[in-house]
């Protein structure tokens, strides 16, 4: 910040501080006066650091946000703002056009917009937020101090444009909440379902056509060096086997079963509540439909490749 001079001070031409006239030298930085004193300047500039700061935070926060949404997703919205701009009468729009026929009926701009500003709410909030900051800080500053600090205009509309980018970000980050979730839910039971069939087919699958009759226990697939297959849901929850289809063997012999069922608990880790994952003989069945496979119990076995 500038000091202020007094009557009696002038501006030391070696490090710029004030200093008493009447002085011969500079208690700041030691020069000594050899000539006559610098007279304090008639019109002193005012700093526009934190005006200016605040508005290159605006500026880039849409800069980034459009130079992302034109030119991103194949360019897709450049595209059509170029044949909107152009028209179609040109080869090169022609060429965009029978190369994309349905160009021009993509809702790409709301939801391009959309989708754009989620992942980059994680740049765009925290530069509104200092946009915010630094055009407040200007704003006092000017008010309290004009003749040293300026652009109190260009500070206010900074500060009215970062509240409205951070709300609007705000705001998108917190309406995809429920559709990140829904989205991560549906990412767990898939690799839980991946799991699953990986086990039918490296392991249950291979144990039938060996011994005729899926396992009694999960534990006996060690039998057919199955050892390496996972037993665990994507939350980390032993999966929980139990044959099904179970014929009544000769004596002596062990009881051999045409079916089983594999379950996994879900995302709470609790069996029997409906976020169950349920296969039953290598198919992913719907809970609601699922019967326990009661019917399968006296099923006859079945023949399998």
């Amino acid at each position: 910040m500038k000091e202020k001079l007094k009557k009696d001070s002038m501006i030391c031409p070696c490090c710029g501080k004030s200093r008493p006239i009447s002085a011969m030298e500079c208690h700041q930085c030691g020069a000594r006066q050899i000539g006559k004193p610098l007279t304090p300047p008639d019109v002193l500039l005012p700093r526009l650091g934190l005006s200016f700061t605040a508005l290159v935070c605006v500026a880039l926060i849409v800069m980034t946000f459009l130079i992302a949404w034109i030119f991103g997703n194949d360019m897709k919205v450049g595209r059509v703002l170029l044949v909107w701009v152009v028209g179609d009468g040109t080869k090169f729009t022609k060429d965009l056009l029978d190369a994309d026929p349905k160009l021009l009926l993509y809702r790409i701009f709301s939801f391009d917009a959309y989708r754009l500003a989620v992942p980059l709410s994680v740049v765009m909030i925290p530069l509104s937020i200092i946009g915010s900051w630094a055009g407040w800080s200007a704003m006092r500053k000017a008010k309290a101090d004009p003749a040293h600090f300026g652009g109190f205009l260009v500070a206010r509309v900074s500060v009215l444009l970062s509240a409205c980018l951070f709300v609007t970000c705000i705001t998108v980050v917190a309406a995809s909440i429920p559709e990140a979730l829904v989205r991560g839910r549906a990412k767990h039971i898939s690799a839980t379902s991946a799991v699953m069939y990986a086990m039918h087919y490296e392991a249950l699958q291979k144990y039938y056509r060996e011994y005729g009759s899926y396992p009694q226990e999960l534990t006996d697939i060690s039998r057919v060096n199955a050892g390496t297959t996972p037993h665990n849901d994507y939350w980390a929850t032993p999966l929980n086997y139990s044959p099904i289809g179970g014929v009544i063997a000769s004596r002596g012999s062990a009881p051999s079963y045409s079916g089983y069922k594999l379950v996994s608990a879900g995302a709470d880790g609790k069996f029997g509540t409906p976020d169950d994952i349920t296969m039953i003989d290598g198919i992913i069945v719907d809970n609601k439909t699922d019967n326990d496979g009661s019917n399968l119990l006296l099923a006859p076995e079945k023949p399998r490749p």
